[in-house]
């Protein structure tokens, strides 16, 4: 039985609250006893006192305990929180009730024989006794009932003024003392547990709001992430675009190197970019892992290529692993570790070398290990590298040295091939970030090139060039990739909207062979939206592209289930021109 709510209690008053519920719900279990006994009381001194007394005293019993039932049925039929003070008065006032009538019934019942006397002494006392459970929860509901039940007797005794009765009114008053020190004891007790189950209940309550504004935080990170990294995408994505066009018209040495270097600005920006999103699709779950058995030798050889020439820059030398055993894990996945392994031994290594290694284990297991000479980890440091944008040596937050995702990416990447990450490192001396793989199953299956359309293959059998239509909001980008594709012997048609691209599409009275569209549009206007009007438009299934520079895990996810090729901003000229090739290609195909 709940109290109805009202304003909030305080700790004390909610023990009291507990203590009065604990109270009503052994009033039944009381009631029946103090009938059960009173009735056997009346049956056994009928006849050895006056039966109108007798009478009297069980009537009376009987009308405090059907006063009392009463109140506990109101009690939990509707109990209410506000009466809190009301529902302390009846139990004190029942308590009392109780503890009078019995110590009546203690004088009426004592009769000059002495079996009768301690008869009705024991009697009183087991009551007593009985009480210590129940009353003892509540305290002034005990000194309400059992002082005001012993006292009649206790005093009768001591007035009969023999050797035993004042005895036994001795032994009743001690047993009145210890039993009064024993319930306090007990009440002090239930009190402390009360107090502390609700300073518990209050420390849940509060770690569950802490929880919930903890993630409410970090989704309003992730969306001011997400926010962020679109907005600055675009005039990112921009800028590729007119780069790429610029680079594409030049001829002049100094201005091909002041492209280069704008390039290799752009780059950078590039590469945080595409850790946020990484971050992003990780946490969103939008990665699919696919696992299977494959070669490691050509992942490494790949992978050299891309590193040796940036360790040389550096002056260091990377050794790796030759004729590597054979792995069972997600390629694209295990690439993105061993390279965030590789890029920050180079960025934290200043002289000397880095090993790759390859060990086969007895468990069928393969420990894949990048060792460097770098600057070590201090131990209080080794599990926080892991954790989002925690960097060594890099109080100035140079951008140069990455956001500090790395690690963090490794992480939930190894988490979902439920790959062990194991670090040993030594300040000065260099660190050894190993993940753990399962080694291959079967021998691995060769698989041959896909064939893909080569520059010359481009435009075959094809009287007008393909045309592609471009969807942005933002006009820069759309003039910059138009620019682009001009360049790249591409016929456009570009608008904000779909309504653009059809008013113009009918007018020409062509259908596109490739659909490139941001994913937000004006107003609540989709990239898939457009597609799909496009396609109905042209009554045709056309190959599309979305690319988008939002983070943002829940629109990563609806992305997937779209069913539409996806690229994210800043999507690299030549990786574009590699996309839009292959989506031309397949079309002709079709």
């Amino acid at each position: 039985m709940s109290l109805t709510k009202a304003v909030p209690l305080n700790l004390k008053e909610r023990v009291t609250q507990e203590q009065v519920r604990a109270l009503y719900d052994s009033i039944a279990s009381l009631v029946m006893i103090n009938l059960v006994v009173s009735t056997a009381l009346v049956y056994a001194f009928w006849g050895a006192v006056s039966p109108n007394w007798l009478l009297g005293w069980y009537v009376a019993m009987l009308a405090m305990l059907i006063v009392r039932v009463l109140i506990y049925a109101s009690y939990k039929r509707r109990a209410d929180e506000t009466k809190l003070k009301l529902y302390q008065r009846f139990v004190v006032f029942g308590s009392a009730s109780a503890g009078v009538i019995w110590g009546a019934g203690g004088l009426i019942m004592f009769t000059p024989e002495l079996e009768y006397q301690l008869f009705i002494l024991l009697s009183l006392l087991a009551m007593a006794a009985g009480s210590a459970f129940s009353l003892s929860i509540y305290l002034p509901a005990y000194f309400a009932f059992v002082p005001l039940m012993l006292a009649p007797i206790t005093l009768q005794l001591f007035l009969m003024d023999d050797a035993t009765h004042i005895a036994l009114g001795s032994v009743t008053l001690v047993f009145l003392i210890a039993q009064t020190i024993f319930n306090i004891k007990i009440n002090r007790s239930f009190t402390t547990t009360m107090s502390l189950r609700f300073e518990n209940v209050d420390l849940i309550d509060q770690l569950k709001e802490q929880k919930v504004e903890a993630e409410q935080a970090n989704r309003a990170k992730s969306a001011f992430l997400a926010a962020a990294s679109h907005d600055l995408r675009q005039p990112l994505y921009a800028l590729s675009l007119f780069t790429s066009a610029l680079e594409h018209g030049s001829s002049a040495a100094k201005e091909k190197n002041v492209i280069k270097q704008i390039k290799h600005s752009a780059k950078s920006l590039e590469t945080l970019f595409d850790a946020l999103l990484d971050i992003s699709k990780l946490d969103a779950d939008t990665v699919d892992i696919n696992k299977s058995d494959f070669e490691l030798q050509p992942l490494l050889n790949k992978l050299a290529i891309e590193f040796d020439a940036q360790a040389s820059d550096a002056g260091l030398a990377i050794i790796w692993e030759q004729n590597p055993p054979n792995v069972h894990s997600d390629p694209a996945l295990l690439e993105q570790i061993l390279r965030n392994f590789i890029s920050n031994a180079i960025r934290y290594t200043n002289a000397g070398e880095i090993i790759v290694t390859c060990e086969a284990s007895a468990d069928s297991q393969v420990v894949i290990a990048v060792s460097d000479t770098g600057i070590g980890i201090l131990p209080a440091e080794q599990g926080a590298i892991f954790e989002e944008f925690y960097q060594l040596g890099n109080p100035g937050r140079d951008r140069s040295k990455g956001l500090g995702l790395g690690l963090s990416i490794v992480q939930r990447a190894a988490e979902k091939l439920k790959h062990k990450i194991e670090v040993v490192s030594e300040t000065g001396q260099g660190s050894k970030f190993s993940i753990i793989v399962d080694k291959a199953f079967h021998t691995p299956i060769a698989v041959s090139a896909s064939t893909e359309p080569s520059e010359s293959s481009e435009l075959v059998d094809r009287e007008t060039r393909p045309l592609v239509v471009v969807i942005d909001d933002e006009h820069s980008i759309r003039d910059g990739l138009s620019e682009l594709l001009s360049l790249w012997n591409y016929d456009v048609v570009k608008s904000a909207d779909a309504n653009g691209v059809i008013t113009q599409l009918n007018a020409q009275q062509r259908v596109p062979d490739v659909i490139i569209s941001d994913f937000r549009l004006e107003g609540d206007e989709t990239g898939s939206d457009a597609i799909k009007a496009i396609n109905k438009a042209c009554k045709s299934d056309i190959r599309a592209l979305i690319i988008t520079g939002d983070t943002e895990p829940g629109l990563l996810s609806k992305l997937k289930s779209s069913g539409y090729e996806v690229l994210h901003k800043p999507v690299p000229p030549a990786k574009l021109r590699t996309f839009l090739r292959r989506l031309i290609y397949q079309s002709q195909e079709c």
